[in-house]
């Protein structure tokens, strides 16, 4: 992953200068576009760098997709054993993945349409958030909430939060169809394959330790594949292995002058 960032930040930094070795043909245009892909509704400037370079600038505004269900309460004893209680809460977790994105086509030839694209985006770090919307006394007094087996602590006001973590900073490689920037038509329509690379994805939950942050990782590793906790466990193992976000989307541009 470190390699991957210094090359892509390798080649940001190169650009310019590549770009100062072609023809009059930097920064003279400005077209803005909007795209709908898996990266969200997305909004973008871009501008030529030569011939063969192009470089776009954007948001991608993720909806957020959510999903409430009952979760049951545990609690443990004075002896540290647990058990669950039939009471229940309501619980609800939230997918955001809104990016801000820099990004740079380039192109084999003068007059391609097929094109490379480098570049990164920038989220924020939680990709899903998950917490009781409803609380219990109990969960007040040391319970926790139970998914997929595990439960979750609780802080004192009686809410377990949950999150999915990823890199805010995460660099993109793909492939794409078209020109941002057309050269022909003053509209023209683009289109984009590839994958933001976001890292091993970690799981983290409520902690009373606030030296560390008040959040404490959830690692699949510790908890008994033969225990009642066992589809937790698969969750948060397949979560790890996720790496990337896939990027697929198609553009609308328009040249602005």
């Amino acid at each position: 992953m470190k390699k991957t960032i210094f090359l892509i930040l390798g080649l940001i930094v190169m650009l310019p200068v590549c770009a100062q070795k072609q023809d009059k043909e930097l920064f003279n245009h400005v077209s803005l576009g909007v795209s709908l892909g898996t990266d969200g509704i997305g909004i973008e400037a871009a501008t030529p760098i030569g011939h063969y370079v192009q470089t776009r600038v954007g948001v991608g505004i993720m909806p957020k997709f959510s999903y409430s269900d009952d979760v049951h309460i545990y609690t443990s004893n004075t002896l540290g054993d647990g058990m669950e209680l039939e009471n229940t809460v309501k619980a609800k977790g939230v997918l955001h993945n809104t990016t801000f994105k820099w990004l740079f086509d380039i192109y084999p030839s003068k007059h391609s349409a097929f094109h490379f694209t480098t570049g990164f985006f920038l989220a924020n770090e939680n990709v899903v958030k998950g917490k009781n919307t409803t609380t219990d006394p109990l969960l007040k007094h040391g319970g926790a909430i139970l998914i997929g087996g595990q439960p979750f602590g609780a802080n004192q006001a009686g809410i377990a939060n949950v999150r999915v973590r990823a890199n805010s900073f995460r660099p993109y490689v793909g492939i794409g169809f078209g020109r941002a920037v057309p050269k022909k038509h003053r509209f023209a329509i683009t289109c984009d394959l590839g994958m933001q690379l976001w890292g091993k994805p970690k799981v983290y939950a409520y902690n009373d330790d606030i030296l560390h942050g008040g959040m404490k990782e959830v690692r699949y590793q510790d908890i008994d594949k033969n225990s009642s906790a066992a589809d937790c466990r698969d969750a948060i193992r397949i979560a790890n292995r996720i790496f990337a976000w896939p990027v697929i989307n198609i553009r609308l541009n328009g040249k602005i002058f």
